[in-house]
């Protein structure tokens, strides 16, 4: 029998960032095969174009600076508005303790930390996903840092009753904080082939006048601008590309703290003209199908939904060699892969991909393939009710 489950998703949005998409991808499937459920969200200023199943219960809680979706960077302002948010899904927990049997968090820091207690206490089962390495601020990142307080939360999660590690690097961490093997379930993220899918013939000319990029070549970058994605070192790589292809463009799709030192990095280097800061958008998945190459410049990833949306629609990628990206990629069978904080490296790939037609076609084919046979959304949805259903 599957438990009634409480998901608690503070970023629970398909346009936030992968973990937020991830969540409620996820949620939707699972109530559509019958699991009873409902979603813990944080309150968030949004636009309200984005569209959420209505079968799913979903309970927004007020915290601090509802613009502000990028928490990863540890601050002030950051922690503040997760303690907010934890003790407002604290209250819904304990409020509601009578409609679930089982909590499903979508991320593993600051909500775990403060309901994991209470949460015990009143008998209910806990799964926990984690979406980052080694940023210390999610289980499996925590010894080692912050003193005894490190050490404290380190083993406040053991208490968890399962802990999903989406790549390989992760689940090292988890040993590392004291998270016995056992309670460690290896389930990748996931792809919805009804959104992400290749260019149909003629779409990806279409596209690219629908967007202003008509008889361009296109290469992307979609996520965030923040240190970890490395971004200045594919600007600075973009350079050497401009002279070599002056017809590509470089479309970077995201926001972040690095977006106005970015601009004016690409403003020094002479590339503004043809590196485009587009800022987050809520047409992904046409920018990809429209796309030649899609780069990946990350220097740390937990498991990059942008790379497993990339080459399900068919995009030749060129990736950082980092954790996560090689637990899904065969270099050199379905992407090229270099060295983070190798800008010349980047552009050597770049070159190679972009000038190679059948290159291109060879890298696109297999990663549609690895995709298809190996992420896909229905799978995950069968994975998740078994873990429900064995706890």
């Amino acid at each position: 029998m599957i438990s009634r489950v409480c998901v608690v998703s503070a970023l629970y949005h398909p346009d936030l960032g992968g973990l937020g998409r991830q969540a409620q991808l996820l949620s939707e499937r699972l109530r559509k095969e019958g699991v009873e459920l409902f979603v813990v969200a944080r309150k968030m200023a949004f636009d309200g174009s984005a569209k959420f199943s209505t079968d799913v219960e979903v309970i927004r809680v007020p915290s601090l600076f509802p613009g502000r979706h990028i928490l990863e960077e540890i601050s002030l302002k950051n922690i503040m508005i997760s303690v907010i948010f934890s003790l407002g899904c604290l209250g819904v927990l304990i409020r509601r303790r009578k409609s679930y049997d089982l909590v499903h968090f979508h991320g593993a820091s600051i909500p775990l930390f403060v309901a994991l207690p209470f949460l015990k206490w009143m008998g209910k089962k806990v799964v926990a996903k984690v979406a980052a390495a080694n940023l210390g601020t999610e289980a499996g990142s925590l010894s080692g840092r912050y003193g005894l307080l490190g050490s404290l939360l380190a083993r406040l999660v053991r208490r968890v009753d399962a802990f999903v590690a989406i790549s390989d690097e992760i689940r090292i961490g988890l040993l590392r904080d004291g998270v016995p093997a056992e309670r460690i379930y290896g389930i990748p993220n996931f792809i919805d082939p009804d959104i992400f899918r290749p260019a149909r013939p003629g779409e990806k000319e279409l596209l690219k006048e629908n967007l202003g990029f008509p008889a361009k070549t296109v290469v992307l970058y979609a996520g965030r601008l923040v240190p970890r994605k490395g971004v200045a070192y594919l600007l600075e790589g973009w350079r050497d590309i401009v002279p070599v292809f002056p017809d590509a463009r470089l479309l970077l799709l995201g926001g972040g703290l690095l977006r106005e030192s970015l601009e004016a990095a690409a403003g020094r280097l002479g590339i503004a003209g043809t590196a485009r800061f587009c800022g987050g958008v809520d047409n992904v998945p046409e920018y990809l199908r429209a796309a030649d190459l899609f780069v990946l410049p990350s220097l740390q990833e937990g498991l990059p939904n942008a790379l497993l949306e990339a080459m399900a629609s068919g995009v030749p990628v060129v990736a950082t060699r980092i954790g996560g990206v090689v637990d899904i990629v065969e270099e050199g069978v379905d992407a090229l892969l270099v060295a983070p904080e190798d800008a010349r490296g980047l552009a050597a790939a770049i070159t190679t991909v972009l000038g190679d037609a059948s290159l291109r076609e060879r890298l696109s084919e297999a990663a549609v393939r690895k995709i298809a046979s190996a992420y896909g959304l229905w799978d995950r949805v069968e994975r998740y009710r078994e873990l429900y259903a064995s706890l």
